[in-house]
């Protein structure tokens, strides 16, 4: 089958808020915040030569957050049902002496051009509203609610394939950096919970490769079961066997649902700790 190459970029605006609390300060001007001087911070109370200071604290503005995943991917049903033939999860591929090819990354997956890690702070699935194909928790072959049939699909990341010398020398050519939220690493949303309200995996990809244009990548898989068909689209039914179509050209697949993806800025270092109020 034909492999999608085009991918959408977002350019997202995020602000980091340190804690919940409100502080008691006068803001002065946009990005300052000077707390009242207290009595025993004033000059008269010190003797000479001793020492006063200000701690400087820094907040961070989020102005963009560079991503990008594939606008389409396809998966496909068979119509006696069972497991559903699904896209690689995403890698990024390399020369043999280790170089990094541009336009070699495959799969599904999420690219990361930020300077920092960023993470999927919420997936949420709508289905098409032609209602050919309903995402459902189980497959219930004798309650089948698509016009066409059911899907019970999870999204979950690939397990991290860092590009390093194996025992024999030779260069590993693949590499996806996986999810590196180390409490998150087996998280899987299954897509009919993501329908009603956003799933919140809390998946974390790593920042750009430093002094490079290339990107980070979370490789994703979509697995799952169909339902037996109750009725086909006949425009979208493969003219040959499952490794792909006569001709190309010849099929459209149905638009069946659409993931979104909510991306926040995040960090692989300790959290800070929480101001006092």
């Amino acid at each position: 089958m034909k492999k999608s190459k085009m991918i959408g970029a977002a350019a997202l605006s995020a602000a980091l808020a340190l804690g919940t609390a409100v502080p008691a300060f006068a803001v002065d001007e946009y990005g300052t915040s000077v707390d009242e001087i207290t009595d025993d911070q004033r000059t008269e109370d010190h003797k000479q030569n001793d020492s006063i200071a200000t701690d400087v604290h820094v907040a961070t503005m989020i102005t963009n957050i560079n991503v990008a995943v594939p606008l389409n991917v396809t998966i496909v049903a068979d119509s006696a049902g069972g497991a559903v033939l699904k896209p690689s999860g995403g890698l990024k591929h390399y020369d043999a002496a280790g170089a990094f090819v541009a336009d070699g990354t495959t799969g599904y997956r999420i690219e990361n051009y930020s300077s920092y890690p960023v993470k999927i702070d919420g997936v949420k699935v709508e289905e098409n509203e032609n209602g050919y194909w309903k995402i459902v928790g189980a497959i219930d072959d004798a309650n089948v609610s698509g016009t066409i049939g059911d899907l019970d699909l999870t999204l979950s990341p690939i397990a991290a394939n860092n590009k390093k010398d194996d025992a024999t020398g030779a260069i590993q050519v693949t590499k996806n950096e996986g999810n590196v939220a180390a409490d998150k690493a087996d998280e899987v949303v299954a897509l009919e919970d993501a329908l009603t309200a956003a799933a919140l995996p809390g998946w974390i990809i790593d920042r750009m490769t430093p002094g490079t244009t290339e990107p980070s990548i979370m490789g994703l898989l979509i697995d799952g079961t169909s339902s037996k068909l109750k009725n086909v689209n006949q425009n979208s039914v493969l003219l040959a066997g499952p490794d792909g179509p006569e001709d190309e050209d010849r099929f459209m697949p149905d638009d069946a649902f659409k993931i979104i993806y909510t991306v926040a800025a995040a960090s692989t270092a300790a959290p800070a700790a929480t101001p006092e109020p």
